[in-house]
């Protein structure tokens, strides 16, 4: 059974529900003085098998818990995500989401580590951070997936352009002062060439179709699509069939309604 209301025992007790009392606390270090955050080792426990080797091993565990490695902020998030109150991802930068997933690698909390990979894509990589992102993941090479995301994001962010533009962009990458992150840029141009040679796993094309008309050459069952202002339904949908009496037609699941119905074949985008 899921414990649908934990996130309420990291909260003040009150009369709805009935919390029982934490049974640690991890100290912080701080220019303003000593932070705190209590927690239930049975909680940690379950989610984590370091927390669960540290509270109920052979060894006593200890009740207050000085942390020297992360900052309080960052612990805390990591705290709340365990009680399953789930932050704005969108207030933490890249930096923030390394730390985190740092401590999430120390604590073996798989299910922490894929969230805070999935949110790489939704930061925005710009000219002026885009090699700060690549040194990130440089820093972070001890932890594959994560330095692999962020040189994915790096990389990805050269390859939106079209290729004269891709090409100029790049350049820039190449002054002076940028010498000293020679093994990073050139790490960067080689997941280029990597990602250029892989198809994208919504189309299935390389280079990729998004807001490419669907014809019987680009279909691909199970793929994303968004309808067209001349469709009769609107939204996003995914491929199910072609209609095998008419191939102009084609079945597919309308996700605003999750009803399969049957539409023109280019009254569709692909939407990867």
């Amino acid at each position: 059974m899921a414990f649908t209301n934990i996130s309420s025992f990291l909260g003040p007790s009150n009369s709805m529900v009935e919390c029982p009392p934490p049974d640690v606390k991890f100290l912080f270090q701080e220019e303003t003085g000593v932070k705190e955050i209590e927690a239930h080792k049975q909680i940690l426990a379950f989610s984590s098998n370091v927390f669960n080797r540290e509270f109920f091993g052979s060894m006593k565990s200890e009740n207050e818990i000085m942390i020297k490695d992360a900052s309080h902020e960052v612990f805390q998030v990591m705290i709340e995500c365990i009680y399953n109150k789930q932050p704005n991802w969108f207030d933490y930068d890249l930096e923030f989401l390394s730390s985190l997933y740092n401590l999430a690698e120390k604590y073996n909390i798989a299910k922490l580590k894929d969230v805070i990979i999935a949110e790489v894509p939704k930061h925005k990589v710009t000219m002026e951070n885009v090699l700060e992102v690549a040194i990130l993941a440089e820093k972070n090479t001890l932890h594959q997936p994560w330095s692999s995301a962020l040189y994915n994001a790096a990389a990805k962010f050269f390859m939106k352009k079209d290729q004269g533009e891709r090409f100029d962009s790049t350049l820039e990458l190449f002054s002076p002062e940028n010498t000293k992150h020679s093994l990073v840029i050139f790490k960067v141009m080689e997941r280029i060439k990597e990602l250029k040679s892989e198809k994208c796993g919504n189309c299935n094309q390389n280079p990729c179709v998004t807001g490419q008309i669907l014809s019987t050459e680009n279909f691909v069952a199970g793929a994303q699509v968004i309808a067209r202002p001349s469709c009769q339904h609107s939204g996003l949908g995914k491929l199910i069939r072609f209609n095998q009496f008419d191939p102009s037609l084609i079945f597919c699941c309308f996700l605003n309604c999750n009803k399969i119905l049957s539409a023109k074949l280019d009254d569709f985008l692909y939407n990867c």
